[in-house]
């Protein structure tokens, strides 16, 4: 390498160096008050209703109430169906023998 070209070089990692420094800050600020969590509002709707529905089958289950003319057992044994994974395992082993 010639001079210039070792001066050149210098001169491109001082930039490079320099761009970075107006960077430095960004990371450092706090977070403003007002910006909602990640998760949101509506994952804790979700929870709260999730856990409450799943309470009311508990008691129904208990009590051997009815819940809209369905007993707990029927809809545990709907829930427990494999209607769907077994179709969505036969699609997947379809895809699966189209790509041999």
């Amino acid at each position: 390498m010639t001079y210039d070209q070792i001066d050149a070089r210098k001169e491109y990692v001082k930039r490079a160096r320099a761009s970075f420094q107006d960077q430095e800050e960004d990371w450092t600020h706090p977070t403003p008050e007002h910006e909602e969590p990640a998760l949101g509002k509506t994952f804790s709707l979700r929870l709260v209703l999730g856990l409450f529905l799943f309470l009311l089958f508990v008691l129904a289950d208990v009590t051997n109430h009815n819940i809209l003319n369905f007993s707990t057992s029927e809809i545990a044994a709907e829930i427990a169906s494999k209607d769907d994974y077994t179709n969505l395992e036969k699609y997947v082993m379809m895809l699966l023998a189209d790509n041999n």
